[in-house]
């Protein structure tokens, strides 16, 4: 299995869409809320951190680190130093928009393999709950820490595990600054557009005959608060990857679609969709490149910002 869709948000979008695609503390409003299944930081002056298989994990200034959890990729360029970090994704370094941020970074091209895993010396190896437990086992019984981040589902999650990381390589003050960032980049979206002008719109995706949706509880319902979106579906009640009928989003009828690069083909040539207002002469649908918009870690900001200049231009 590749090392993408070990990363918990990725992953669950793979399945779903069999394709590459996982309460803020100051803003505090955004659509998702902070998850049980997430590992928190422990206290100043701990020793160690539970990880989210309740897995006790000493806390080290870690030398070689590798990561098989794209999320966990992004945010170890931002916590030490590139010459701590032994390998990371093979979809992060060759496959995502920001890949050119890991050049000279070794990556890990079958993250099941444990002998290519072994093959780098790590002294940590982060995963997430998808990995399979015998998997994660025979890592841990090779002697290395091994660490699970937890779910991965946009902001708010992405906060905690910023701290929780931070705190597991020792950089608690990078992971507190870098978080303060997240913040105030979030803040400022959130601002950029008063609640009565939001434009109400849907994220969705069509594969062959099944037409499918992101909503509360997962990155794509973030992607759309901070883009200056009003979800319908959230507002119709639907959570997490919905997989809609068609009837179901006539009834909605979003004068806006957000989705990624190609897709607006696919939803103005399908049979009912077609005769969405967001298909008509005063609708939108905004494609988004799929590496940002499936990205339910650090991505999420950047697909907002786009979000957020296509619909409002700001």
């Amino acid at each position: 299995m590749k090392t993408d869709l070990l990363n918990g948000g990725l992953l669950v979008f793979a399945l779903v869409l069999a394709s590459w695609f996982a309460t803020l503390p100051s803003a505090g409003v955004g659509p998702t809320a902070e998850r049980s299944d997430v590992p928190t930081a422990p206290a100043i002056g701990a020793t160690e951190v539970v990880d989210a298989r309740g897995v006790a994990v000493p806390i080290a200034r870690y030398e070689r680190i590798v990561s098989i959890n794209t999320v966990a990729d992004a945010l170890l360029l931002e916590l030490v130093e590139r010459e701590r970090i032994a390998a990371v994704t093979d979809y992060m370094a060759k496959s995502h928009t920001d890949a050119w941020r890991f050049g000279g970074i070794a990556y890990v091209e079958d993250s099941q393999q444990i002998e290519r895993i072994l093959a780098f010396q790590p002294d940590l190896v982060l995963t997430n709950p998808y990995a399979p437990e015998p998997f994660v086992a025979r890592l841990r019984e090779s002697g290395l820490a091994v660490f699970d981040l937890g779910d991965m589902r946009g902001a708010a999650t992405t906060l905690v595990q910023v701290r929780t990381l931070g705190a597991l390589v020792d950089e608690r003050e990078r992971a507190d600054r870098l978080a303060a960032r997240i913040e105030r980049e979030l803040a400022a979206l959130e601002a950029a557009v008063p609640a009565d002008e939001r434009v109400p719109g849907v994220y969705l995706a069509v594969f062959g005959d099944s037409v499918l949706g992101g909503t509360t509880g997962t990155n794509y319902a973030d992607v759309l608060y901070y883009g200056g979106v009003r979800d319908l579906a959230a507002e119709a009640g639907f959570t997490a990857w919905p997989s809609y009928e068609p009837e179901q989003l006539v009834a909605m009828d979003p004068p806006l679609i957000v989705t990624s690069v190609g897709q607006a083909k696919a939803i103005r040539s399908h049979s009912i969709l077609s005769g969405l207002s967001a298909c008509g002469p005063n609708g939108r649908i905004v494609e988004i490149d799929e590496t940002l918009l499936g990205d339910p870690g650090l991505g999420v900001i950047e697909a907002a910002r786009r979000v957020l200049a296509a619909v409002h231009g700001r």
